[in-house]
């Protein structure tokens, strides 16, 4: 990735804070999952995107949110055009649940009008994402829908006069339905998720409601057939079997499209299929697995993306000139790139890079020169921060991962150093692992070495499963995939040691779900680790009974024991409780959501009761992930203080 549009001479640069993390301009979603629309929206003529920005304000606890639009070959500055609303979060279907809320922010939609000279988005409004339009320079904002639930994508038909969109106004008629039901009592049943409160949720799957509202009279209508597949093209007539995304090619029958390579296994990439003059044009396995994006650049030409190297850390993008050979790499990278868009002139996709924060940027269909559009953290390149070095190594397992190790700046070699582990995903801007709460960065810059982990791919792959609840099962027995995580980190960390970096006295680790179920695997199966901290806490079978009727069949098909299974073998393996009687004592610190805290009471009154030095905080108004920007400087700060009073009592502790 290019550098940001400011240089800045090393030694001027200051060294960072939480205070810089938590006021990043961000924009898009938390991590690199799929949403509806792009983070940056680009106009069909290719001059300008759009996008929301929002900074975290924690002195106000609030978040400062706008629309902007930049021009794509002007060096003048992003325009605001419009309020960007409120933060929502972000909520998903699980356990049988509709609408568990997850606590990242929800991104919103924008996209243009064919025309280019307006702007659809959405917009929170009072807790709903309402559907908003405007003109391109900022002119005559309209809200188009008042709804009681939210907008969750949406479309422009052709010629610009109405928007197709999809909203799931059937919870609003299940809510109505459970509150008529309370006045004589909730009957519990797997409706209830307790580790958030008392109240019944709607069970999934909720029906989407797709409808046609036109511009002009705000009138509204069903939508057609062919209006619906605007929103979920799979299985538009014509398609190939399987096949999740289609480019027409030319007049004909010339396409190309996406598939995946077993149509009947579970978490299979898709493969790359050309159809030209009613024959299928062989592409190299090697270059054409793993295709995520597919454009065409004209109707003999096809530029498509992919993941490659070591679990996906790699990003390619290829030219494909059809008739004229195998397709041609023009432009490699570790950096992830996401919600890339053909424009007339170049591919424009959002990046990151591990010391640089999210950005537009462009790529050259011909060449693959890549540069930047937008930065929207400029005073960000005079910050000091740590250089990584990329590790990659294989488990006990066979299976390959990688991790990225920074030092802090005044690393002597020879000279072992205390260290941290962050976990579980390390692609992109090194800023505080998943979910963001443990930063990288400013740990380095405190004298820690930092190693930010990725667990390595699913164990239950090898071998192909063929639903979800296999591939839970495949995982779940013998704890393998657990197992494997804890060789791949065990094996990165001793290497650590080996090579005198880590003090093998003061190694802490950390983790948010997933993550924290490595941790509390790694605390008892190894001695490794002298310190932890947490943001969720813990496996226990207590679980299987507290978090509800639906909660325990799910994790029951998923492998494991249900509440009054005889089974302390199972949870020895898994569960810190069992193992106290055999641990020395670990200062644990727990730093949870007001709707999750109650998992973590088993373990964290087990902990205290067997002398551990421990210590939990529940933060209001959070859920899985925590999103208010005071929250997050606070769990920035203690998590700092945490690692430097239990790994280096020599040094001057963090206020």
């Amino acid at each position: 990735m290019p550098p940001a549009p400011t240089s800045t001479p090393a030694g001027t640069q200051r060294a960072i804070t939480a205070l810089d993390l938590v006021r990043l301009r961000d924009f898009g979603g938390m991590q690199f999952d799929a949403y509806p629309g792009p983070p940056a929206a680009l106009s069909p003529d290719g001059r300008h995107i759009a996008l929301q920005l929002r900074r975290g304000d924690p002195v106000a606890n609030r978040y400062c949110t706008g629309i902007l639009v930049k021009d794509m070959d002007s060096p003048a500055p992003a325009r605001r055009i419009a309020d960007g609303g409120e933060v929502l979060k972000l909520s998903f279907d699980k356990y049988g649940f509709a609408g568990l809320v997850t606590g990242a922010p929800v991104p919103p939609v924008l996209r243009w009008s064919p025309d280019g000279g307006r702007l659809a988005f959405t917009k929170a409004i009072g807790g709903v994402m309402q559907l908003f339009v405007i003109g391109a320079d900022g002119a005559d904002e309209t809200q188009v829908t008042h709804s009681g639930v939210s907008i969750d994508d949406f479309q422009w038909l052709p010629g610009g006069e109405a928007i197709v969109y999809r909203s799931r106004d059937a919870l609003l008629a299940a809510e109505r339905q459970i509150d008529a039901e309370g006045l004589h009592g909730w009957r519990y049943d797997g409706r209830f998720w307790p580790l958030a409160g008392g109240r019944p949720h709607p069970p999934s799957p909720v029906p989407s409601r797709i409808e046609v509202i036109g511009l002009a009279e705000r009138s509204l209508r069903p939508a057609t057939e062919r209006e619906r597949l605007m929103l979920d093209p799979a299985g538009t007539p014509g398609w190939p079997d399987g096949a999740t995304q289609v480019v027409l090619l030319g007049t004909g029958d010339d396409r190309a499209w996406l598939a995946p390579v077993e149509p009947n296994a579970f978490f299979t990439p898709d493969a790359l299929h050309v159809m030209v003059d009613g024959h299928e044009l062989p592409c190299p396995q090697a270059l054409c697995t793993d295709v995520v994006a597919l454009w065409k650049r004209d109707a003999h030409t096809i530029l498509f993306l992919r993941r490659q190297g070591v679990a996906r850390s790699e990003t390619a993008l290829l030219r494909w000139d059809l008739g004229k050979g195998a397709p041609q790499l023009l432009h490699q990278t570790t950096d992830p790139w996401l919600g890339c868009q053909l424009g007339p002139r170049e591919l424009v996709c959002t990046a990151e890079a591990a010391t640089v924060p999210r950005q537009v940027i462009g790529i050259d269909p011909e060449t693959g020169q890549v540069r930047m559009i937008y930065d929207p953290n400029p005073e960000f390149a005079a910050i000091r921060l740590g250089q990584p070095e990329r590790l990659v190594w294989r488990n006990a397992f066979g299976i390959d991962t990688f991790a990225d190790l920074v030092l802090p700046a005044a690393y002597r070699p020879g000279h072992p150093v205390p260290l941290i582990v962050v976990q579980y995903d390390s692609r992109g801007f090194l800023r505080g692992g998943t979910a963001d709460e443990f930063p990288i960065q400013l740990f380095a810059a405190r004298g820690f070495a930092v190693l930010s982990f990725t667990r390595p791919p699913w164990y239950a792959l090898r071998d192909k499963p063929r639903d979800l609840f296999g591939f839970l099962q495949a995982n779940q027995k013998d704890w393998s995939d657990r197992r494997s995580v804890q060789s791949s980190l065990q094996i990165v960390v001793e290497g650590l040691i080996a090579r005198g970096i880590a003090d093998p006295a003061r190694i802490g680790i950390t983790g948010q779900s997933d993550g924290a179920s490595t941790a509390t695997f790694a605390l008892i199966h190894s001695r490794l680790f002298k310190a932890a901290a947490l943001s969720t806490c813990c496996e226990d079978p207590a679980m299987m009974a507290s978090l509800g009727p639906g909660f325990e069949d799910w994790y029951a098909k998923s492998g494991y024991p249900r509440f009054n299974a005889d089974r302390p073998d199972f949870w020895k393996q898994g569960s810190l409780a069992p193992n106290l009687g055999e641990m020395p004592p670990i200062p644990l610190l727990i730093q949870a959501g007001e709707e999750e805290f109650r998992l973590a009471l088993p373990t964290y009154a087990a902990v205290k009761n067997a002398g551990w030095p421990a210590e939990m905080y529940v933060f209001p108004g959070e859920a899985h992930v925590k999103v208010q920007p005071a929250h997050r400087l606070a769990v920035y700060e203690r998590n700092l203080a945490w690692f430097e009073r239990w790994l280096k009592p020599d040094g001057a502790a963090a206020p």
